[in-house]
């Protein structure tokens, strides 16, 4: 695999899953100060869980889309 789409996958998985953390904190701390109504805060830890899992996802496939080892037994 090309060394520069490795990094670009990298660097997407990254965002992502930071992304993904900020939304939820975000989400937590305007549902503990009774900001935002729980619906509103819910869906947005939703999809940064979401997001999280993206870039979990990503990370798996950078890990497990190296080179072959060989040819099967």
């Amino acid at each position: 695999m090309d060394p520069e789409v490795v990094r670009a996958r990298k660097r997407r998985c990254t965002r992502a899953v930071l992304g993904g953390l900020v939304v939820m904190a975000v989400a937590l701390l305007l549902s503990g100060r009774r900001l935002a109504p729980d619906l509103l805060t819910t869906t947005a830890a939703i999809g940064g869980l979401g997001l999280v899992m993206y870039g979990v996802h990503l990370g798996w496939l950078v890990f497990y889309e190296q080179e072959p080892d060989g040819p099967p037994v």
